[in-house]
Parts: C-alpha cells; structure tokens; sequence
C-alpha cells in the first residue's frame, strides 16, 4: 500500500498553530524556542498516518457523445504527480489541453484530522466518426512510482440532422409547446419470446426522450397474468446514454427490469406498460422587445405514454415427465458430502446436499434421501444464497440433514438422484451423487452391555433403543381378591365360547366390506379428486382469511386465487396449467352449475388477479369478496356433486 505526505505542508500547518498559541501570555513565557521545535517534530509524527492517502488514478469521461460534439475528458489523481503520458486518443480530436487544477482541503473534527487533495488534467475532445471506440490507460508518476489509470469506453452516436435540432429547445423544451409521440416514448421487450414452462425471461422497460423529464406523476403496470413476476432494478436511479434513431439524438434510460417465470403453456400476452410523465417545456411568445428574446418562460405539462404490448410463446415441458422430477428448470450442479465417514453409535453425523445454478432455484423440490433403517433422521434445514439476475435465480440452495447412527457395522448411503429440465438441451437431465460409505463403531455404552450387531446388517426389526428391564427378581404379593367359580365349569360350548367366534366373523365382513369400497373409491380418480376439492378449497380460504385480518392485501388475494383454481381443478380433474376461462365455463355448465354462479366465480378471479398487482379497496370491499368466494364455492359443491352423483 501507497502513502505520501508533504513535510512543507504539515510545518506550514503546525507553524500557524504554534503561531496562534503565542496569543496566551501564560503558555508563551512556559515554551521556549527549542520546544516550539520539539513540539512540531513530535506532532508531525504522531499524525502523518493521518494524512497518509492511497493513491488513486482515474479517467472519467461521459459514455456516449454525439457525432462533432466537444467533451471533456478529465484525469484525476489525488497526490502531486508528474510526467503525465496520455495514449493515442485516435479517432478523437484533441482541441485543448491539458488544463491543471488543484484542490485540497484540510479537516479538524472533534480532534481527528483528514486532509483531502486531488490534481485534475482536462482535455477538450471531439470525434468526428461512429462507432464505439476505446482510450487506452494512462500513466503518471508520483512520489517515484508510476501510476496508471482506468480505460475508456466512448459510444459515438450519429448526429440528428438540422431540421429535428431546429424543433427541440435549447435547454431541453420544445419550441411548439407540444410533445409530441417522436418526442418522448417508451418501449418494453423481452430478451426472449419463445421460451419453456417456468423458463426465466427478461422485460426491460426503456425511456426514450428529446424533452425535458421532471419527474413521474402516474405509473400503470401490466398484470403479469400466467407469470410469477421479480423486479430485477437494483435502485430508483435512471443511468442516461445516447442513441441516434431516424435521425434524432435520443436520451435513452433503462426504467425497469423484470424476471417473468411463466406458469402455463400457450400463447400469454403481456399488457402495455403506461406512464404518466412531468415535461417542462418552453412558452413560445410573439413579442417586439427585442429583450424579450433573452428571457424564456417555461411551464411543466403531462404526457401519457404506453409502450406495446407483448406476446410470449410458452412451449410445454416435454411429455411424460419423469417421476422424480423436481421441477427445477435451468442449469444446475449437485455436490453431497457428510461430516464424517467414521462414527460412533449415537453420534450425529450432518449429510449436506448443495444445489447451484440458475433457474428458478426458489420454487425447486427438495432431495429425497433414502437412508439405512437403522439411522434415526431429522427433518433437513434449508438455507439460501441467491440472486435474481437476467437468467433467473442465480446461486446456492443448500440442505442440511441430521442423521443419527444407533447401531455397529458398515453403512451405505445410496447414491441421490435429482432430476430437472435444461432448457438449452430441451430435456431432462438426472444429476447422481456417489454412494458414501459410513463406518460406526459401537459407543461406550454399547461396549459395556454386550453388544452383540457387529455385522452392520440393516436387516434388523426391533427397536433401535435397547430395552431395560428393571426389578424383575421381586414378585410382589398380590392384593386384589380373584373370583372364584365352581368346579367342573367348561368355558368349552358355552356362551361366551360361540360370541368369542360370531364377533370377530361380524368385524371381519364390515372391514372387507369397508376395504372394498375404498379400493374402489381410490381407483376412480375423478371421485377422489372431487371429494377433496372442497377441503383443500377451504383450507386455501381460511389462509386467504388470516392474511385478510393481518392487512397484508397481496398475500390475500393470491390465496384467494389459489384457492379458487386449485377447487376447480380438483373438481373437473383438469391441471391448472390447462385451466382457462372458457373451457372452466364449458367444463361447469356441463357438470349442472348455473350460469349465474359461474360469471361471478370468473368475476372474482378476476378481482384476484388485477388487486395482485394493482391493489384497492376497502377493508369491507376485501371482505365482501371473501364471503362471494365461500358462497360460489358451497353452490358449486351442491350442484356439481349432484351431477357426479348421477353420472
């Protein structure tokens, strides 16, 4: 690490110290000239880390210019340096320079110093070519050590031709007072438009503008129907560049970025992003006073603007899907590993499971292990580090899990198995781990009571807690009387021997009856879907309820929303995913719902949808909708039930 500091500067400091001191009378008889020196070497030395700097060299200049356009392109370094060599600046135009400036300051508070100083070299540049071009680093020598700077990356745009300068004001109005749809736009596109089921893709909102923006009044987002939905805008600020379209020199700012995560197959369409923007522009006057033209008026008007809408291809994951398939979509790397290979009996032993890549990691099923019966296991916890980028979730899941040995021998782990979709090969991949080999020797207190697994067989089928029996060698004297029978009495052909036989026959044809409906109710799977639609339906409504208490609007009526679909697609046994509104009415009207009751159960669902992201209401307006949502769904069991009855 680099540090310089000036002597000259800190005995010019400490000289007007010292100096300011002389005013006492008391302290000037007390300190004689020898110490005034003494006093100045000990406190330069005891600060000069104080003002000890990194040094630092950089070059700044704006990241895209026009065509002929004069900028400034400044080297900064915070130390007095020398032999300044700036490279080949070709296709750039030096029209000035360099010009040297100086700025440093000195601060005192509540005892602790900080000097800051910084030396500048500026250059006038232009270019008269397109392109994008780069500057190579610099290079400057301070305090013997040579320093070299950052390079440069300049966007040349074309320059707008006169007759579009000629409409637009000089400090950014219009001259007509009107804006104009080639004055200020917006576009939204997506980095992708045919895509799989829950593959990430990137909407990118952009500003494009010849005016004056002062702000934003009104912003109305899409819905993101079909889409699980991220903000990707990592602040509120806008970075602004420059682009030559048709002819004009646009301002152009990236205002928004989404990750979209498409739920269903098909065809989905994304609704128009509309802001309502603030433009200053300038009032134009006829006047003869020729002072008038010195003095511009400006005024601030509104101007809507809506980009288009959007259409996403959503191709369907390929069919059959595997059984085990976690429904993770992306690219992705497993690596297992456990705390230790050799263990004790009772000795923990943490199996950890680490899923990375980049998908939709947050919605990813978890491992599923298979683990020796003579282990005891714990639920795993799950820890997270990602990050939403343009490709999705970027990062780690990982999975941590308790194990517990309870008897001697040699163990395997069998090898885990996690299957996803990548969708830059358009199929499923499984990822397998090696199968991991644990050795438990028995405990100490194993050892002293004998014992006797030291094969390590799983095959064992008692308990895996050894059984204590205490106190057996005391009988104790019983206290309770007995009954007592006469003799020659035979429970052989008496009553209570013929009921001992009639019972157990009863309970085992009630049971093989039961038995046989239920096999036959589970194997008929629209029945069985049916008849847990209402109980998973109110389950979703009672959480919908709770959120509705705590206030939190969102979560509410997502779950409302869930619920809905979710009892509709166990009750017509149709996915979710192949769920529309048309074939739910065609679906509902031909299992003998009313038309009535089905407008207002997609009216509801539409409710759902546009509160998700555009939330209003009441409280009593949110609850007025949730008693809607309870009594669709108790008229649609009525009559629903009725008709699967009679089918």
């Amino acid at each position: 690490m680099n540090h310089y500091y000036t002597i000259n500067s800190f005995k010019t400091y400490f000289q007007g110290i010292i100096k300011s001191l002389q005013y006492f009378n008391p302290l000037k008889q007390k300190i004689s000239k020898g110490r005034y020196g003494l006093l100045l070497i000990l406190s330069v030395l005891s600060i000069s880390k104080v003002f000890a700097q990194d040094i630092e060299f950089k070059a700044t200049a704006p990241n895209a210019v026009v065509q002929g356009q004069k900028f400034q392109l400044v080297y900064s370094v915070n130390g007095e340096g020398e032999d300044l060599r700036v490279p080949d600046m070709s296709p750039f135009t030096i029209l000035m320079g360099p010009t040297m400036s100086q700025r440093s300051s000195i601060q005192i508070i509540n005892g602790k110093v900080s000097r800051e100083q910084e030396y500048s070299y500026t250059y006038i540049l232009k270019s008269d070519q397109i392109g994008t071009f780069t500057i190579p680093p610099a290079t400057i020598e301070v305090d013997g050590k040579k320093y070299q700077s950052n390079s440069l990356s300049i966007k040349v745009i074309k320059a707008e031709n006169q007759s579009a300068a000629a409409q637009q004001g000089s400090s950014g109005g219009t001259t007509t007072g009107i804006v104009g749809n080639e004055d200020l736009f917006i576009t939204m596109q997506a980095n992708k438009k045919s895509v799989y089921q829950n593959q990430p893709i990137l909407v990118t909102t952009k500003i494009y503008t010849r005016v004056n923006l002062e702000g934003i009044s009104d912003i109305q987002y899409p819905s993101f129907r079909s889409f699980i939905a991220e903000d990707l805008s990592g602040n509120d600020n806008i970075d602004w560049t420059l682009e030559n379209i048709n002819g004009r020199t646009y301002r152009v700012g990236t205002y928004n970025q989404k990750i979209l995560f498409p739920q269903r197959s098909g065809t989905l369409k994304i609704e128009p992003i509309s802001i309502e923007f603030l433009v200053r522009i300038r009032n134009t006057r006829q006047s003869s006073n020729i002072f008038d033209s010195f003095f511009d008026t400006y005024r601030t008007v509104k101007k809507t603007v809506s980009s288009k809408e959007l259409t996403i291809n959503v191709k369907p994951l390929p069919q059959p899907q595997p059984d085990n398939f976690s429904g993770f979509v992306g690219s992705l790397n497993m690596s297992v590993t456990v705390s230790q290979k050799n263990a004790k009996v009772n000795d923990g032993i943490t199996v950890k499971t680490v899923l990375s890549g980049t998908g939709n990691l947050k919605v990813a099923g978890d491992p599923k292990f298979s683990f020796p019966p003579d282990f005891d296991v714990f639920d795993p916890s799950t820890s997270s580090n990602l990050s939403t980028t343009y490709q999705g979730h970027k990062g780690t899941k990982t999975y941590e899990q308790l194990i517990i040995p309870r008897y001697p021998g040699t163990y395997e782990l069998s090898s885990l198995e996690y299957v996803y979709f990548d969708p830059s090969a358009g199929k499923y991949k499984t990822l397998k781990s090696d199968p991991i080999v644990i050795q438990v020797e028995g405990g100490d207190e194993q050892a002293r009571e004998g014992g006797s697994n030291v094969s390590g067989g799983p095959a064992r089928t008692t308990s895996r807690e050894s059984v204590k029996l205490l106190g057996q060698d005391i009988r104790y004297i019983k206290t309770r009387s007995d009954k007592l029978k006469p003799t020659q009495t035979f429970f052989l052909g008496s009553w209570k021997f013929y009921l001992g036989y009639i019972i157990p026959l009863i309970l085992f044809i009630i049971i093989s009856i039961i038995y046989r409906q239920k096999i036959k109710e589970n194997a008929n799977i629209q029945l069985k879907k049916t008849k847990r639609a209402n109980k998973l339906a109110q389950k979703r409504l009672k959480n919908a309820a709770k959120h509705l208490k705590s206030g939190n609007n969102e979560a509410f009526f997502e779950e409302l929303s869930k619920g809905l679909w979710g009892y509709l697609s166990d009750k017509l046994v149709i996915p979710v995913a192949d769920l529309t509104r048309d074939n739910v009415r065609e679906e509902l009207i031909a299992h003998g719902a009313h038309t009535d009751t089905i407008d207002q159960l997609l009216d509801i669902l539409d409710t759902c949808e546009y509160a998700r992201y555009a939330p209003s209401g009441t409280e009593g307006e949110k609850e007025n909708l949730y008693k809607k949502a309870v009594s669709v769904i108790s008229r649609l069991e009525r009559n629903v039930k009725k008709k699967v009855k009679g089918a």
